[in-house]
């Protein structure tokens, strides 16, 4: 069996161990917040430009940390679901949109104007580049006095860019759901689930609501890129929502209507569908204290 100082000295040493586990975790933590800190400006950049036209546009990267080498790059992304994600590919931007790719230095609470040059030529095909400007550090940890790990920080700016000779590329919209259930208790809201599928070579935003009698759910312009689709919200006061109505107690037969055109596109879109709202809950209601009256009656 083990003595008295066996066990105290293993008890020392535990928590000693764990101590320093601890501490390391809380250490690489903070260094990691010290050392990696980055922002970009603007996050998203629209572009419409015909071919054999130059446009520049300038993104500001803000080092909000200590001082980093940073690394630019540009690729391609996809669209990775139907709800706005989207995933990086190792497909590298045109040779025609210029940029500078070698890293630079940047110290801490500083910015930097980085410079991007967008020129197609003549016979480029009027099709969307789906692309992210990435910047990435780098960084080493110092842990306890010794640089022993390392950790990559990356951060992107989107950008959506449309080639196009007219300005008016070609843009097609299809509901692939509208729905709501076909009963529902009067008590609680109607949710309704619309998807919308992008099947032209330009991506847009729709521009629409959902009518319900004089309530009106107003859908979030959101872009649904090319031969994708995604998963509508609906807007009130610049915050995305769930397309809910706010109002209850409907009773009897609901129609909703769906309108919606695509920026500024003149074809409006439109589908309707039935709800029948009932009291389900009240009537459950009267027929239980029904049932209870009758029952206390006798």
């Amino acid at each position: 069996m083990k003595t008295t100082k066996q066990i105290k000295n293993n008890t020392f040493w535990i928590i000693l161990f764990s101590f320093f586990i601890l501490n390391s975790s809380f250490l690489i933590d903070k260094a990691m917040a010290q050392a990696i800190s980055l922002s970009v400006s603007p996050p998203l950049f629209e572009l419409m430009i015909q071919p054999n036209k130059q446009v520049k546009q300038i993104f500001t990267i803000t080092n909000l940390g200590g001082d980093s080498i940073i690394t630019p790059s540009l690729v391609y992304f996809e669209s990775t679901d139907g709800t706005g994600n989207v995933n990086l590919t190792e497909n590298q931007a045109p040779d025609w949109v210029i940029y500078n790719k070698t890293p630079f230095n940047l110290k801490g609470q500083e910015k930097f104007d980085f410079e991007i040059l967008f020129s197609p030529p003549s016979d480029d095909p009027e099709i969307d580049h789906l692309l992210t400007l990435v910047f990435e550090t780098n960084e080493p940890v110092d842990l306890l006095g010794q640089n022993s790990t390392t950790y990559t920080s990356k951060i992107g700016a989107n950008i959506l860019l449309t080639i196009s000779k007219d300005g008016s590329p070609e843009k097609k919209a299809e509901i692939i759901e509208f729905s709501a259930p076909k009963i529902i208790d009067s008590l609680y809201p109607i949710r309704y689930t619309l998807k919308l599928a992008n099947n032209g070579n330009s991506f847009w935003k729709p521009n629409g609501k959902i009518i319900v009698n004089k309530e009106i759910l107003n859908l979030a312009p959101q872009n649904i890129l090319s031969n994708s689709l995604r998963k509508m919200k609906c807007i009130d006061n610049e915050i995305l929502i769930n397309c809910e109505l706010k109002t209850r107690f409907y009773v009897g037969k609901i129609v909703s209507k769906l309108e919606f055109t695509i920026d500024e596109e003149p074809k409006v879109y439109k589908l309707e569908i039935t709800t029948y709202s009932l009291p389900l809950t009240l009537v459950g209601v009267v027929v239980l204290l029904i049932l209870v009256w009758r029952k206390l009656k006798r």
